[in-house]
C-alpha cells in the first residue's frame, strides 16, 4: 500500500481543494499508518542491510525512497527520528549521487506550489479540478 503519498495528499491537497485545514483525525490516522509501515519496512525489508536487497542499491530502494520522499513536499520528514532509516536514505542518495537524487525529487519537494497553481485558473476549470480531487477526501 502506498502511504507516503497518502499522507502528503491529506496535508497538502486537502487545504487547496477545500479551502480549510486538513482534519486532525485524518492527519493522525495517516501519520500512524505511515509510522507502522516504516517500522515494518525497517524490520522486514531493510533489516540490518545497507539496502533493501543487500549490499548494493536496487530498484526496490529507488521505489521506496520515491514514496518516502513524498511527505517532504508538505514539510514532514517521515524518517526523522529514525537513525536507521535516515542512514538508509543517505546511502541511497550517495549511491545515485546527491545532484541526481535532488533533481529526481525536485518535483516532489515543490509539489505544494505546483498544485496551488493548478487551482488558479478559470473558475469552471478550478471547480472541475476541485470536484475531481474531493472524491479522495470522503
Amino acid at each position: 500500500r502506498i502511504v507516503g503519498g497518502g499522507y502528503r495528499g491529506i496535508e497538502v491537497l486537502f487545504p487547496i481543494v477545500t479551502g480549510g485545514p486538513a482534519p486532525e483525525d485524518k492527519m493522525k490516522e495517516a501519520q500512524d499508518e505511515l509510522t507502522k509501515v516504516l517500522e515494518s519496512f525497517q524490520e522486514k525489508f531493510l533489516q540490518d542491510k545497507p539496502f533493501i536487497i543487500g549490499t548494493e542499491i536496487s530498484l526496490a530502494d529507488l521505489v521506496a525512497i520515491a514514496e518516502l520522499m513524498q511527505p517532504l513536499g508538505g514539510g514532514y520528514d517521515p524518517l526523522e527520528g529514525s537513525p536507521t532509516l535516515t542512514a538508509w536514505r543517505d546511502r541511497v542518495k550517495a549511491a545515485i549521487g546527491k545532484d541526481l537524487f535532488n533533481k529526481a525529487h525536485e518535483a516532489i519537494l515543490t509539489a505544494a506550489e505546483t498544485l496551488k497553481s493548478l487551482f488558479q485558473g478559470p473558475p469552471e476549470t478550478v471547480a472541475a479540478a476541485k470536484a475531481s480531487f474531493r472524491k479522495y477526501f470522503k
